[in-house]
């Protein structure tokens, strides 16, 4: 139903569908949407669970800079991002 919806109304996947959305401004923050759970965070690696898989971040010096409900904000160095389903 959501990806008919999705379909019909032309709207993005992850609006529908829950579907995480990652955006990244250069090496120095990532915003990350549809977050359920922040499961590991230390400055070097940062595990999300999110509404479907698993999100790893790695970096130097990385912290939390906003967590709302559903969304969190990483500053740091960043180096490396790895899904997992």
């Amino acid at each position: 139903m959501r990806k008919w919806a999705s379909d019909f109304f032309d709207l993005p996947a992850d609006v529908t569908q829950e579907l995480p959305r990652v955006e990244m401004l250069g090496s120095s923050q990532c915003l990350v949407e549809n977050i359920r759970d922040v499961e590991r965070f230390e400055p070097q690696q940062l595990t999300l669970k999110l509404t479907q898989g698993r999100l790893s971040i790695r970096g130097q010096s990385l912290n939390i800079k906003t967590i709302t409900p559903g969304m969190i904000l990483i500053e740091g160095q960043i180096h490396s991002l790895s899904y997992e389903e």
